[in-house]
């Protein structure tokens, strides 16, 4: 079963506020306190609002390593050209589609 990172980062922040608006109850009151409560409500409000869309996580993949380094060169396998004899060629190009292109 794949984890659902979005979710797990949404309930960590949604823990966080809470542990926020849990210390600003227990302090003593004043005018700012009622606005702070006010802007955590406003903030919970957004992040369980927003359940939609795709989502990609920052990361690198080995390819991404390598093509810092190198320049990618296409190569012909002889093996598996294909003449229709109409003067056309197409070209399969086989892999991950970062490394393929």
């Amino acid at each position: 079963m794949s984890i659902n990172i979005s979710k797990k980062k949404r309930d960590d922040l949604l823990d966080k506020i809470k542990e926020i608006r849990n210390y600003i109850a227990s302090a003593p009151q004043d005018e700012n306190t009622g606005n702070l409560l006010l802007y955590l409500n406003q903030i919970e409000k957004d992040v369980n609002g927003k359940k939609y869309g795709l989502v990609f996580e920052e990361h690198r993949e080995k390819i991404n390593d390598i093509l810092d380094t190198h320049t990618p060169v296409l190569e012909e396998d002889k093996e598996l050209f294909v003449d229709k004899g109409n003067g056309q060629m197409n070209f399969l190009i086989e892999g991950d589609n970062l490394s393929a292109l």
